[in-house]
């Protein structure tokens, strides 16, 4: 068992944090205090006791309440697409977790080019610049600082919050939770005994819910909770699914084109086993597996390490994912093709996002500086 913290590489399911006896016992004082601490910061900021800084413009918030990938980025990218589609001009802010260069502030993309490389972006932020030409993007651990970033750049009257539910410092006009369809809220225990960041009575600022890789109903863990806390929060339901494949060089390839050659497998993100569902569902044969942390920095040895794994397991191609390949400056001499699989998001009919965006913001823009919600 392996605890990398909220945004590290797991080998397990998020879902299944569960440390050994001895692990728990140790863990049970920091455990706490930090429990206590997530409470105490909720209540002061619900109290407007802590300061909250507002951007100049209307603010959508994504986030989720567990660690994990829920789908929160490309939900981002979505919305992005949507609002810019709608004749909005987006700015998007994300943290840029674990990019090369520090935390201060920085533009990625002015919504007319990219500006910096995935490694000094963070992949995250990089794909939704690249997916969005139009859209500018700004990273920092300062998301006041990466906004002034955009409206220096001219770029943004319309700001999008990638990974932020628990970031209650900057006031939003939205909150948008995301959750998973097939597990909510894994053993339903904060960090570290569990994967929740905060406990799901916060789901009562979430202005709206969206779920992914469910079955289009509501989860029952889901549906209790918001009948006692958030009754009338909207539900919407988000298929998150391959979409292609592409080559090293970006070039697209059709889902079918890999089935039943052997591969190997590889990836550096929160769930990996998600990602391996996903190949197998498709009929790619997994010859062998490696996991890497989560947002991993491919080196030179990893590659070729890579390289020789695929050979000695007889794999015909390397497979990983698009977050992975942008970390990726050129694949391993002498091995496999190497291939990523991108994954789309789309709502299940009636189930109107962007709809529901476009009037939120419509009703709320005039409202945007006349209070406080963080």
């Amino acid at each position: 068992m392996r605890l990398d913290g909220a945004r590290g590489g797991q080998d397990v399911n998020a879902g299944d944090i569960s440390p050994g006896p001895w692990l728990r016992a140790l863990l049970f004082l920091p455990g706490t205090a930090y429990a206590a601490l997530v409470r105490l910061r909720n209540a002061l900021y619900d109290a407007g006791l802590l300061p909250v800084r507002r951007l100049p413009g209307p603010v959508i918030a994504f986030g989720n309440l567990t660690v994990g990938g829920t789908g929160k980025t490309p939900l981002t990218s979505y919305a992005a697409a949507s609002l810019a589609d709608s004749g909005y001009r987006v700015g998007v802010i994300g943290r840029g977790y674990r990019r090369r260069g520090g935390r201060a502030p920085l533009l990625v993309s002015d919504g007319r080019s990219l500006l910096v490389d995935a490694p000094r972006s963070g992949d995250e932020a990089y794909l939704v610049a690249r997916d969005n030409p139009s859209v500018a993007v700004a990273v920092g651990a300062d998301r006041v600082g990466a906004a002034s970033l955009l409206m220096k750049a001219g770029t943004a009257e319309v700001f999008l919050l990638d990974d932020a539910f628990q970031h209650r410092g900057v006031w939003r006009d939205l909150n948008l939770l995301v959750v998973d369809g097939r597990d909510p809220w894994g053993n339903g225990r904060m960090l570290p005994f569990g994967p929740l960041r905060e406990p799901v009575s916060a789901v009562t600022r979430a202005d709206a819910i969206v779920v992914t890789r469910g079955d289009g109903s509501c989860p029952n863990a889901l549906g209790s909770i918001l009948e006692q806390r958030n009754p009338g929060a909207p539900v919407f339901h988000a298929r998150l699914a391959a979409r292609r494949f592409v080559r090293a060089d970006g070039e697209p390839v059709d889902l079918a084109a890999l089935k039943g050659l052997a591969a190997y497998a590889f990836s550096g993100i929160a769930r990996p086993e998600r990602f391996e569902e996903e190949l197998d569902g498709l009929g790619v044969r997994r010859a062998g597996t490696r996991r890497f942390p989560d947002h991993h920095p491919y080196r030179p040895r990893d590659l070729e390490a890579l390289g020789a794994e695929a050979r000695r397991c007889g794999a015909e191609v390397l497979v990983t994912t698009e977050k992975d390949l942008v970390r990726i400056a050129a694949p391993p001499d002498g091995g496999p093709a190497l291939f990523a699989l991108v994954l789309g998001i789309s709502f299940a009919p009636g189930s109107d996002l962007t709809g529901f965006l476009l009037d939120r913001l419509r009703d709320r823009a005039p409202q945007a500086r006349s209070g406080s919600r963080p």
